[in-house]
């Protein structure tokens, strides 16, 4: 699984920005909200990735033949998941998913301990909004989670280049998802701060694998 991910991305500038900053990964929002675009944009987008940056899909309660559909048209690599979807719809889906757990509290993992995934993401909780808060949790419960989840987990929900290392620091996650902290407003990212928020990451990390 990929340590740095850009979530929410739907322009080219900003996929070539994303390229040249050193991350690893490019979420395209497919389903829902203000960063949602098109199959045909997402399939443009993911055309200009070079192989070292996997192209994640992001999806919310899509049915098992738009999920299947998406992966081939778009060239997604990996799933991520954000609603509903049950371990078994996950166990139909033949590319590794990142399965989004909103953190309502610092249990809300338990019952997604069996999943068929690749890797966990851990976000905040919103009772009215599907990732891209810009909300914070208790990055505490991260390292709880760790013991008990089976998969790598990655970290989200109000990361920003000024908070980043002191997440890593004190979650200590495989990874980091951003998206609302590294934009000008929905959809249209800031170069500047995805340069910085990678930089810092990749720094915090090398800092706690050498710890």
């Amino acid at each position: 699984m990929f340590r740095i991910k850009i979530c929410g991305i739907t322009r080219m500038e900003d996929v070539l920005a994303v390229v040249h900053s050193g991350a690893d990964a490019v979420g395209f929002q497919m389903s829902c909200g203000p960063r949602k675009i098109s199959k045909g944009v997402a399939r443009q987008l993911t055309k200009k990735l070079p192989p070292w940056i996997t192209p994640v899909g992001v999806l919310v309660n899509e049915s098992l033949s738009t999920v299947r559909m998406l992966v081939r048209f778009c060239n997604f690599q990996v799933i991520q998941l954000h609603g509903q979807e049950s371990s078994e719809f996950c166990s139909k889906i033949h590319v590794p998913i990142l399965k989004a757990i909103r953190m309502e509290h610092s249990q809300s993992y338990q019952p997604f301990r069996e999943f068929p995934i690749a890797a966990f993401l851990l976000d905040s909780y919103n009772k009215y909004q599907v990732g891209g808060t810009g909300r914070l949790f208790n990055w505490r419960w991260v390292q709880t989670a760790k013991k008990r989840l089976p998969k790598p987990i990655m970290l989200a929900g109000g990361l920003t280049p000024g908070n980043v290392r002191r997440a890593i620091h004190i979650g200590r996650p495989f990874g980091v998802d951003v998206s609302s902290g590294v934009e000008i407003h929905p959809g249209q990212k800031d170069h500047r701060l995805i340069s910085l928020f990678v930089k810092r990451a990749q720094a915090q990390f090398l800092k706690m694998n050498n710890g």
